[in-house]
């Protein structure tokens, strides 16, 4: 898509997106020459994001789209040179300084405008989809009433910890789960940060009164943890998931939903 937005085979709704914002393009620069700077700023903030925003949406480079301002730059002031040679008895050439100022700090600063913006927009989409990845890797999953399970897969950095530590209690509490059982068998390195993380959940999630069982820690960062002073000895652990909600009582109670579903 990015590759064929300028390309003469686009499709009919970019041809005539790509010919209003082009429009867009020339009535700014144009109020440049109006003398009115009130009224350039008002363009060049409306062609601004318009550009900005459209160019993101569709994925195109940020070198492409300048490539492609650098080229309109050329084209217009070919038009301006050959009105200037159809008029030189009239147009001096310190009126030719004057426009070629104009013009060219006019482009500078969409240049300079569509740069801010579309880090702007970049930046505001892949934040989303941070968010989004973080939501999407650390979902609380009621499996009976008031129970559920955190399944935490992948690298868990400092900022995917502290997105787990703020966000874990207000799903619970909004879900009503009394009990949830946290399985880090999907996560590659289990390091004393992730433990350290962990052990503050647990430390908030008991104080709303949800009893936390926790499944996947390796042996070895189980003893590092009581090193450093983090005491899981309050909290229920096991070796995995299937273990955890098996001498929990949790298996056995699915299976008996699971059965009486199907009885049904």
């Amino acid at each position: 898509m990015a590759g064929e937005y300028y390309h003469n085979n686009t499709k009919p709704t970019i041809e005539k997106e790509l010919s209003e914002q082009h429009a867009l393009t020339i009535n700014t620069i144009a109020s440049a020459f109006s003398g009115n700077s009130d009224l350039f700023n008002e363009y060049l903030e409306r062609w601004a994001n318009t550009v900005a925003q459209s160019r993101v949406e569709h994925n195109i480079p940020i070198h492409e789209v300048l490539e492609a301002l650098s080229k309109t730059r050329e084209t217009v002031w070919g038009f301006i040179e050959k009105f200037i040679l159809e008029n030189k008895e009239t147009v001096t050439t310190g009126i030719i300084a004057k426009w070629s100022a104009i013009y060219h700090a006019a482009f500078d600063q969409l240049n300079y405008k569509f740069s801010k913006k579309y880090y702007h927009f970049t930046h505001g989409r892949l934040t989303d989809q941070q968010s989004l990845i973080n939501e999407l890797g650390s979902p609380v999953i009621p499996i009976l009433k008031e129970t559920a399970v955190l399944p935490l897969i992948g690298d868990i950095d400092t900022k995917r910890a502290r997105f787990i530590l703020e966000t874990t209690p207000q799903k619970c509490t909004e879900n009503k789960i009394s009990q949830l059982f946290i399985d880090v068998s999907g996560v590659p390195i289990i390091d004393t940060l992730v433990a350290n993380e962990l052990f503050n959940l647990t430390k908030i999630l008991g104080l709303l009164g949800i009893k936390t069982v926790i499944s996947g820690i390796p042996p070895e960062v189980a003893q590092a943890s009581i090193q450093l002073g983090l005491d899981f000895s309050g909290i229920s652990t096991f070796g995995s998931l299937r273990q955890a909600l098996s001498m929990s009582g949790v298996e056995t109670h699915l299976n008996n939903v699971k059965g009486d579903f199907f009885a049904n």
